[in-house]
């Protein structure tokens, strides 16, 4: 599966929809493939499609004793084309009933009930490596990686700047009565922070704090994070000039000398958390 994700990646940074799939026979992985519709402007090439078509070119059209697996549940194209392959048994790793409930267009039919109309006996394994498929589909990754995809140093202040054009909306919106606010500065930050990214104080742990600034160890669930790792971009740079500007636009909301910065050489998925800091400036 870890194969089908990294093909899914590529098929990703290529401008496709994001599907791998390999076929094995025995040990061996004797195909690989992801999907090319887009680029190809041929809208079967799929990834199940592919690495079918890849391994019939090689060993023949009789896939039997071998084992597609895939980074997402095959629709119903695909499904008839493993069964006509002749391949036992098939992985995957998110289901098309997720799919279509994150709002994603899918056919809604499963791969079983057309092997089942089939009387085909084909070994089915589910949720293979779910939660990393998951990643490959979540409508904030695929929003954050069509924003960076090809995203030079000029583009990312750009959509800086329209990041915190809403950030400020924002806070106008729900948070304007922390601006002026009689708690303490810092804290007053910590929690507009944490509401604004929508997180709990667990997945950004205070790990130290004084009088001018307070040091988190956040561990939240970062859709520019996983864009960059299925882009290949490196975080630090994405982050410096993407998030750090609009973050602190933020929190200057509540106090004109407040300040975000970050630790980049703490910073995931190099380090298992993301050293960030509100600072009070003097």
């Amino acid at each position: 599966m870890r194969l089908a994700i990294e093909e899914a990646r590529v098929s990703l940074r290529e401008g496709n929809s994001g599907f791998g799939a390999v076929i094995i026979k025995g040990r061996d992985v004797i195909s690989k493939a992801h999907d090319t519709d887009k680029t190809s402007g041929d809208p079967t090439q799929h990834a199940e499609m592919n690495v079918i078509r890849s391994a019939a070119a090689e060993f023949g059209g009789d896939l039997s004793d071998c084992v597609l697996v895939s980074t997402h549940e095959p629709c119903p194209m695909c499904s008839t084309a493993i069964l006509w392959a002749g391949i036992s048994e098939v992985a995957y790793g998110y289901p098309i009933k997720e799919a279509i409930e994150q709002g994603c267009k899918r056919v809604d039919l499963s791969l079983t009930e057309i092997f089942n109309r089939a009387a085909k006996k084909i070994v089915v394994h589910e949720n293979v490596l779910h939660e990393a498929c998951a990643i490959l589909y979540n409508r904030a990754v695929r929003g954050s990686i069509d924003q960076l995809r090809g995203a030079d140093e000029k583009r990312l202040k750009r959509l800086a700047r329209d990041l915190s054009e809403k950030r400020l909306k924002w806070f106008s919106n729900h948070c304007s009565s922390f601006a002026g606010s009689n708690e303490d500065i810092l804290e007053a930050g910590y929690r507009v922070f944490l509401k604004k990214l929508r997180i709990t104080q667990d997945q950004a742990d205070i790990a130290s704090c004084d009088n001018t600034s307070l040091v988190l160890h956040s561990k939240n669930f970062c859709p520019t994070l996983e864009a960059c790792k299925i882009l290949g971009l490196d975080s630090r740079f994405v982050c410096r000039h993407l998030t750090e500007a609009p973050t602190t636009d933020l929190l200057r909301q509540v106090h004109p000398k407040l300040r975000f910065s970050r630790n980049y050489d703490k910073l995931r998925p190099r380090s298992n958390y993301c050293e960030e800091m509100i600072i009070l400036d003097e």
